[in-house]
């Protein structure tokens, strides 16, 4: 039997066919009061357990754990089931549905709503680390802050949106995630700013621009590339003179452009 035949179908199983997936717990009272109420209903679950198919006729518990355990509490000989595809994202929106895990939200794409929404659910929380957290206020100074770079929670403490370091900060892990950080351009080889062409030029100010090196983001790279390019360098004893081109390029940057550029 394929992995597909039986996806997406309620299906009426046998419990001995099913393995447990992850550790569930619950108070012995909930779970014996809910075997219970099964048994008066005919002894059949009119909320399915959702299950992947890890073999022939064997399969596993995704979500739904508490149904699983009462039902093996009730010692039911078949369960209805539902058998969804096993990849990660579809298991992951099944314990969503069912709440048994929280949404998480990628805080540097979010929308200004989704980040609203989230912190409201984090400061409404019981004993909630976010108590008297403005969340508009949090939302509007995060939102417009440049978090498209993020890589760790630390940069929201300076916008004094009222999340301060500690509990407050790492209570955001709760529903927040961040993109991991792409990996380091490599270093452009160093070649002579004298005999380097324009492409040569703005590829290496488009690295150091890119890496945020010394302030190179704020440079136009195109403009800088042409004036660098078009200058009469053959006198240059040292890259100096290019604090001079008036490209946006300041004396504080020479010492970056060594990282790129030899006479």
């Amino acid at each position: 039997m394929s992995d597909f035949d039986n996806i997406g179908k309620l299906m009426d199983l046998k419990l001995t066919d099913i393995e447990p997936g992850e550790k569930f717990s619950e108070s012995e009272f909930i779970i014996k009061a809910a075997a219970e109420s099964i048994l008066q209903a005919d002894g059949r679950n009119w909320i399915p357990i959702i299950v992947k198919q890890i073999d022939d006729y064997k399969y596993q518990v995704v979500s739904n754990h508490f149904i699983y355990t009462v039902a093996q509490q009730a010692k039911l000989k078949r369960v209805w089931c539902i058998v969804i595809s096993p990849e990660s994202q579809n298991i992951e929106q099944a314990k969503i549905l069912a709440k048994e895990v929280l949404p998480q939200v990628n805080l540097n794409t979010a929308s200004r709503d989704t980040i609203l929404a989230a912190l409201k659910y984090l400061i409404s929380e019981p004993n909630s680390a976010l108590k008297g957290v403005d969340p508009i206020v949090a939302t509007n100074r995060i939102e417009e802050s440049n978090r498209k770079t993020l890589s760790n929670f630390n940069p929201i403490i300076p916008l004094r949106c009222g999340i301060t370091k500690g509990k407050k900060l790492d209570a955001l892990a709760k529903v927040f995630f961040l993109s991991p950080p792409p990996p380091p351009e490599p270093t452009p080889k160093i070649v002579s700013i004298k005999s380097a062409s324009r492409d040569d030029v703005f590829t290496r100010l488009s690295y150091l621009s890119k890496s945020q090196i010394d302030g190179f983001e704020a440079i136009d790279i195109e403009k800088s590339s042409d004036v660098i390019f078009s200058a009469s360098k053959g006198k240059w004893k040292s890259l100096n003179p290019i604090s001079k081109l008036e490209c946006g390029i300041d004396t504080t940057k020479i010492k970056a452009l060594k990282k790129v550029f030899s006479l």
